[in-house]
């Protein structure tokens, strides 16, 4: 049975944080006999207590993880420990509230606990389906031999152009140009294809306007007029080569847009787990320094 961080060593950290959260739920409810529930009470302070305490070892796995001496082992049973444990504190932290919130800063400090461990649960799927995806969507070739493929591609266009008419060339150069890979972060991870071409209409050349070549289609769309208005027998073969050369190159720039959509969502989710994780940090900073100022 293959290992994952989530089922490393039969379960163990798992295991752990089950029995750590079982115990502060069953002193939970057994509390709740004598007192209201608070975190001001005995029960609420060891509670909190241990939650800060979680918190301070789960921000330390960033550390850990960036250890050049730690080994593969060491960093998955880091890893499982992190994954767990951090599902552990948001129940810890909810008994160590007493389910009592406000529009204050306490309440704050537990919102954006649980903010953090949300988009921590969203990392943990993001590394366990997408590298599977990239492997299935790439195949055997890799993202290099992707790009080589591109630029095959468009030097394959503009050598077979160089024998047709200045309009056909200019297009062929302009939709290279234009053609966009990857582009803003939103357009990465929408895995939208921006490529652009500026369209000059057949007999028309003093009007152009620039259109959308998502997928190579207004540029396939031009060249199939262009194969339709010709009589020329070599234009036409000529022309033929275009559109199957730009057929390809739409298909290799799918799978690369793919590819990187699929590489953004895997690693997006950290340039708000992190940011996110020190702000809920400072913020239970500022909860127990006000809890002990106004005790």
């Amino acid at each position: 049975m293959h290992q994952s961080f989530l089922n490393i060593q039969r379960y163990r950290y798992a295991l752990y944080a089950g029995l750590l959260g079982a115990a502060c739920t069953v002193s939970y409810v057994v509390d709740s006999w004598h007192e209201r529930p608070a975190g001001d009470t005995v029960l609420g302070y060891t509670l909190g207590g241990i939650a800060a305490a979680l918190v301070l070892f789960l921000m330390s796995y960033g550390i850990r993880r960036r250890s050049f001496h730690a080994r593969a082992g060491a960093t998955k049973r880091w890893l499982s420990m992190h994954v767990y444990l951090g599902v552990c504190v948001v129940l810890v932290a909810t008994l160590h509230s007493g389910l009592q919130f406000g529009w204050n800063v306490h309440t704050l400090a537990y919102g954006l606990l649980c903010t953090v461990v949300l988009s921590g649960c969203w990392g943990v799927y993001a590394y366990i389906r997408y590298p599977t995806l990239i492997a299935r969507e790439r195949g055997a070739v890799s993202r290099e031999e992707l790009l080589r493929r591109l630029a095959e591609a468009d030097a394959q266009a503009l050598a077979v152009s160089a024998g047709l008419d200045l309009e056909v060339r200019d297009l062929i150069a302009d939709a290279i140009r234009r053609t966009r890979l990857g582009g803003t972060v939103w357009a990465q991870l929408r895995g939208r294809d921006e490529s652009m071409l500026l369209l000059v209409p057949i007999r028309a050349p003093g009007y152009s306007q620039l259109v959308s070549n998502r997928g190579q289609q207004a540029l396939i769309a031009q060249l199939a007029q262009y194969q339709t208005t010709t009589w020329d027998t070599r234009a036409q073969h000529r022309l033929h080569q275009l559109l199957q050369i730009s057929g390809d190159k739409a298909v290799v720039l799918r799978r690369l847009q793919r590819d990187i959509q699929i590489q953004g969502l895997m690693q997006f989710w950290l340039y708000l787990h992190v940011p996110l994780s020190f702000g809920m940090l400072a913020a239970l900073a500022v909860h127990i320094l006000s809890v002990f100022y106004y005790r």
